[in-house]
């Protein structure tokens, strides 16, 4: 897997900073994706890198983004 261009874990990490109580990772990261002015296709990179993370590790979606940003 390729690691993440700068601005794509900026939003990454925005979402996990700006996380709302009943949010979803694909919604939080939509949302930050829209916000920096991105494309859609950033958004599913960012999500098939976590899923990616998710499905090795056996993680939940939002352990295994905060995991995809400390490989990084």
């Amino acid at each position: 897997m390729a690691p993440l261009k700068d601005e794509l874990k900026k939003a990454l990490s925005d979402a996990l900073d700006k996380r709302r109580r009943d949010d979803t990772l694909e919604a939080a990261v939509g949302r930050e994706v829209r916000r920096a002015g991105l494309q859609y296709q950033d958004y599913l990179d960012i999500m098939e890198a976590v899923r990616v993370v998710a499905r090795k590790d056996k993680l939940d979606p939002w352990k295994a983004a905060q995991a995809l940003l400390e490989k990084q």
